[in-house]
This record gives C-alpha cells, sequence and structure tokens, in this order.
C-alpha cells in the first residue's frame, strides 16, 4: 500500500513506531463509530486512519452525523 501523504509523514518525521501505534489507536477509534457512519467512508478503514494521522487531522464524525440530524428535523 503506498500513500503520498502517509509516505511524506514518515519521511519528514521518521517515526514509525509512533506513527503505527496512532494509527491503530485511530483504527480503533474508527472500528467503534456506528455502523451508518462507517458505511459513508469510501475504502478501508485503516487507510483512512493511518490518513487521519499523516495529516494530523481527527475528524469527529459523531458530530458531524448529529448536526446532519438536527438540520434533517428541521426541515420535517
Amino acid at each position: 500500500m503506498s500513500n503520498e501523504k502517509i509516505d511524506e509523514y514518515l519521511d519528514k518525521n521518521n517515526n514509525n513506531y509512533m506513527f503505527l501505534l496512532l494509527s491503530f489507536l485511530e483504527n480503533k477509534r474508527l472500528n467503534s463509530l456506528p455502523e451508518f457512519t462507517k458505511k459513508q467512508m469510501p475504502g478501508k478503514l485503516e487507510v483512512h486512519a493511518m490518513e487521519h494521522v499523516a495529516t494530523n487531522n481527527i475528524p469527529d464524525y459523531i458530530v458531524a452525523s448529529e448536526k446532519e440530524k438536527e438540520e434533517d428535523d428541521f426541515f420535517i
């Protein structure tokens, strides 16, 4: 598996062990999300976890889905 963001992060920081540990924890968090949230993500969750760690951007999917529900309820 080759990804530009992941390769760039590893080249810049040379923290292989830390990257793998953080990716594992992020993957664990993504796996604990509700099924409907996980189905909205294209591709594998493992790749998303590594991209989140490499870009230092950990999105909060629960808050986003709650906002969508509120907006949907507003228009009913």
